[in-house]
């Protein structure tokens, strides 16, 4: 193995069609990470089975709704692809490859890119700017396995969060700034920036994950940075089952907001860097559909960091600090 470098940019993935979404479905419920079920694997196996097969027609519709599969899979690879040209412009010897734990390309396709490459040092970075052991953890986990199982012994450095650092919060804020630009200052007082972040399990959380901790910290981040005052809130989304999740909830802030008379909200997808079903579908028409029947007509959505220009130099930042 040689000096260079490889770079594993870790995502979750989703459905790329609507033929993908029950065998999506079933992947996200038998991880014990995502969805700790008590029983073992056989257990999840018949859970994870019983539940894509009926959510799945539901699910599938709002697909169908965003255009019938999620951009994440073809997103995340325009995304390394900028990193890895950031990186080979800084003169850095890298090799960028994209590990989704429930698409293709997977965490072995991933290994046998690197092993290809002739890589002697793993650098793994996370698509959740925020931590937690059922995200990065899993990942990482998987990836560590991975590689055992294959005899690689290579010197793994793990990118474990970079919800705070100052290249991420700047192009985050970049994003709520182009939202909020549209707001005259005399309206401000009754406008709110609803920071929605993907739900976890409440015993997750009370099991020691920092990943409210995380979201509030770089919400704070975001925040200090903007250039005008405005009221804002941390919520959560996208909650399945009939289980106990953190909160509060992001259609009970909506409410609120109605009860209190505001008449701009404005969503920014803070835990997302890609667009997905949470974004297209959940922000896009459930929470805009919400607002409209609650009064509020004057919603919005920020951008999520995507294939923005931004993106590229951002990411490189956050990996440099680590070849």
């Amino acid at each position: 193995m040689g000096a260079r470098t490889g770079v594993v940019v870790a995502q979750l993935g989703g459905p790329a069609n609507l033929a993908e979404v029950k065998p999506f479905i079933r992947s996200i419920f038998s991880d014990p990470h995502l969805v700790p079920l008590p029983g073992g694997a056989r257990t999840r196996a018949a859970v994870s089975t019983l539940v894509a097969n009926v959510r799945a027609p539901r699910v599938r519709s709002y697909y169908e709704l965003i255009g019938g599969g999620s951009p994440l899979v073809a997103t995340t690879q325009l995304q390394a692809s900028a990193l890895d040209m950031e990186l080979a412009a800084r003169g850095h010897d890298t090799v960028v490859v994209v590990a989704h734990r429930h698409s293709r390309p997977d965490t072995g396709a991933a290994v046998d890119a690197m092993v290809t490459a002739g890589v002697g040092h793993i650098v793994m970075l996370p698509l959740f700017p925020q931590h937690s052991d059922s995200t990065t953890g899993s990942s990482e986990a998987e990836l560590r396995q991975t590689l055992s199982e294959r005899g690689i012994d290579l010197p793994l450095t793990v990118i474990h969060s970079w919800c705070q650092h100052p290249s991420y919060l700047a192009a985050q804020t970049q994003l709520v700034e182009e939202m909020l630009a549209e707001v005259p200052d005399e309206n401000l007082s009754t406008a709110l920036l609803v920071f929605s972040a993907h739900g976890l399990p409440q015993r997750v959380v009370d099991q020691g994950d920092l990943y409210p901790e995380e979201v509030e910290a770089t919400v704070a981040g975001v925040m200090s940075r903007l250039q005008r005052s405005v009221d804002h809130v941390i919520a959560y989304q996208s909650r399945t089952g009939p289980i106990r999740w953190i909160g509060p909830d992001v259609r009970e802030v909506i409410a609120t907001a109605a009860a209190d008379r505001l008449k701009w909200l404005g969503v920014v997808p803070i835990s997302f860097v890609s667009d997905h079903v949470e974004t297209l579908y959940e922000i896009d028409i459930e929470m805009k559909d919400l607002s409209a029947d609650v009064g509020i007509g004057d919603f919005h959505r920020s951008r999520v960091l995507g294939v923005d220009p931004i993106v590229g130099p951002m990411l490189a930042d956050i990996v440099q600090d680590q070849l």
